[in-house]
């Protein structure tokens, strides 16, 4: 295994480089990003994966849909029959069904461009290290953390999901994982024919419609698969995008913590001089733990003695705040940017959730068939996998929020009081603008934080006491 030294690894973390990789991917997979992103320029090539993007794209919408109006058909044929069970079932995926097919026309075709700005802004324009300073940190902890939690949620919603695909082998009944209407007769009947031959019981299988089942299956178990890469790129992206102006925000934070180190060494400051500033800056910087994802690393002073030149304290203090300013600006750009794309999904995302948690909960409490115990297991991970992604959407929402506040906590650690005189204008105006703190919502009505997780918990809980309490009626 090839050993790295700091230097190495550091100047790796520095790097630019694409922040989407895998969320992309997944997109695509969900064809709710384009293929052809990956193929540049034209051609014959390029030609050819535009078609097979755009065949695949139409083949997803004919399997989501002829699921979503096969299970629309169910529960009007079967509206008022008594089965409360099943109707709840099979309103559960219709309504993960239509959200598949929303999401999809969302993203691709909706408002793609809007997708792409936000992509393109924060791949093209973030910062990968902090200014010079005394300390610096690097997008490297974000960026490895949103790798991994984006690939931890992605996996936990194909098992999830795919799950349902097993159940039929398990039975071994010749059913489908999704139980809806067909107007033709798909099943793989077993007729058995019991006849005593000495003393000996035999059956005999007859098989109807072969070659029906199988494409039926393949139909549903593509539309499973969907289903996981649709969910999982819709709130996986979001919770990326947090991770990722989260670990913009501790750049920004060591960057202005620095500001006065930074302009000490664009004036050509000497060993002595930025000694005794450091020794300033760290007596206001004890607090541990002052970053979300990022871990602050020590420059050495005779590092900072190689950047020095020859500016006047004001002009090089007025360009490292500008820096500094440019940078929040960005990061106020592409939270607004990001707010506007996903505001309107969060709105219907609410109430989706808080109807399929009742929902769900609804029916793991009414399985007492014999097979209630796989059945339990696969709605017992549809509910974790809702709860899971309330989660993401509500609580990352609410660590940009808490990041957004904390910009004049950064900057008043710097040594601010050897120039007062000289900087004070200039702190003043920062700190009134970085006081308007940046909340995601839902629809612009509900801010997502932690309490509205709660509540959205709490609601769906009530709604599951009042549909029990219909059912016992019954």
């Amino acid at each position: 295994m090839k050993s790295t030294t700091k230097e190495e690894r550091i100047k790796d973390d520095s790097k630019r480089r694409d922040l989407f990789v895998f969320v992309r991917q997944t997109m695509c997979v969900a064809a709710m990003y384009p293929f052809g992103y990956y193929v540049k320029g034209s051609g014959v090539l390029a030609d050819l994966v535009r078609v097979c993007d755009l065949a695949y794209e139409l083949f997803n919408y004919f399997v989501s849909v002829h699921i979503a109006g096969l299970y629309i058909c169910t529960i009007y044929i079967n509206y008022g029959q008594g089965d409360l069970d099943f109707f709840v079932n099979c309103l559960i995926q219709t309504i993960i069904y239509l959200w598949t097919i929303a999401m999809k026309l969302y993203f691709r075709r909706f408002r793609t461009g809007l997708l792409n700005a936000i992509l393109s802004k924060i791949n093209d324009e973030y910062e990968p290290r902090s200014a010079v300073g005394f300390s610096f940190v690097t997008m490297a902890g974000s960026y490895r953390m949103s790798k991994l939690l984006i690939k931890t949620y992605v996996y936990c919603c194909y098992v999830g999901t795919i799950f349902w695909l097993a159940l039929p082998i398990a039975y071994r009944d010749g059913s489908l994982p999704l139980a809806c209407w067909y107007p033709f007769d798909y099943t793989v009947s077993f007729r058995y024919a019991y006849t005593h031959m000495n003393g000996k019981c035999s059956s005999l299988h007859h098989f109807q419609q072969p070659g029906v089942y199988e494409v039926v299956f393949l139909l549903q178990a593509m539309g499973q698969i969907q289903v996981a890469a649709s969910f999982a790129s819709s709130s996986g992206l979001h919770m990326v995008l947090c991770v990722l102006i989260s670990g913009q925000y501790d750049v920004l934070f060591c960057s202005l913590k620095n500001v006065l180190a930074s302009s000490y060494v664009l004036m050509g400051a000497n060993m002595a001089e930025l000694n005794q500033l450091q020794a300033e800056q760290s007596a206001a910087d004890a607090e541990p733990g002052q970053y979300a994802y990022s871990v602050e690393e020590e420059t050495p002073l005779q590092e900072l003695l190689k950047v020095g030149s020859s500016m006047d304290f004001s002009s090089a203090f007025r360009l490292s705040f500008v820096r500094c300013i440019q940078h929040h600006r960005y990061i106020v750009a592409a939270l607004k940017k990001i707010e506007r794309f996903y505001s309107p999904i969060w709105f219907v995302k609410i109430g989706e959730v808080t109807f399929l948690m009742c929902l769900v909960a609804f029916v793991s409490t009414k399985s007492t068939t014999a097979n209630s115990f796989m059945r339990m297991v696969s709605l017992g991970q549809y509910l974790l996998l809702v709860l899971y992604e309330l989660f993401i959407i509500c609580y990352f929402a609410d660590i940009v929020f808490q990041n957004s506040q904390r910009c004049g906590e950064a900057l008043w650690r710097s040594p601010w009081q050897r120039h007062l005189k000289e900087v004070r204008s200039d702190y003043m105006f920062f700190m009134l603008n970085s006081r308007r703190q940046f909340q995601l919502t839902a629809g612009k009505i509900s801010n997502l934080n932690v309490d509205r997780f709660r509540g959205t918990i709490t609601t769906a809980f009530s709604f599951l006491t009042l549909l029990q309490k219909m059912d016992s009626r019954e």
